[in-house]
């Protein structure tokens, strides 16, 4: 209340205005309390919870090539799926004028494309298959492939390497990859 106006009021308007006062701060406390339940119950009070980090390594070699530092990361909804480099024998991969990187699982008879990538020489030259294999994130990167445990990739996660030289030769290798789990945050 304005304090001059204080100067005028008799008792009884004093002790009407105290009643007022502490009705008005029960109002303020009530509706501060109502605020802080409604912004909690917005901001995830309520909310499931999320799964655990887990990131996973993968790699394979054979005479011809090897796959390194492969890597999976499942956090929730939100996947990674890098292939890692590929590093293939100087001998094996002479006059090479394109090639495609395919990761893919099978699942009885059925193959699903994780991953796949494709280089040409358009110029008349040659390319060289060593290097990066691309990655792939998202919302479901391997759940899309009703993969939805690193379980389900465990024996059944494959890369294959399809080359063309400039004689027009096709060659197809295939490659099982390992997996081994790098860590695993329990959110503690």
């Amino acid at each position: 209340m304005i304090p001059f106006i204080n100067f005028f009021l008799s008792e009884t308007d004093w002790e009407a205005e105290s009643v007022m006062e502490e009705i008005w701060d029960m109002m303020k406390a009530k509706t501060l309390a109502f605020m802080t339940m409604l912004m909690l119950a917005l901001t995830g009070c309520g909310k499931e919870e999320q799964e655990p980090l887990r990131v996973y390594s993968f790699s394979g070699e054979n005479e011809q090539f090897a796959v390194s530092n492969g890597i999976i990361v499942l956090n929730g909804s939100e996947e990674i799926f890098s292939g890692g480099d590929l590093k293939a024998a100087d001998e094996s991969f002479i006059d090479i004028t394109s090639y495609s990187t395919t990761f893919y699982t099978i699942s009885g008879s059925e193959g699903n494309v994780i991953l796949s990538n494709s280089v040409t020489d358009t110029t008349g030259g040659t390319v060289n298959v060593s290097g990066d294999l691309g990655q792939i994130s998202g919302d479901s990167t391997l759940r899309r492939i009703k993969i939805d445990d690193t379980n389900d990739l465990n024996g059944t996660l494959y890369f294959e390497l399809t080359t063309k030289d400039k004689y027009g030769t096709e060659n197809v290798y295939q490659l099982q990859m390992a997996l081994t789990e790098i860590t695993k945050n329990d959110g503690n």
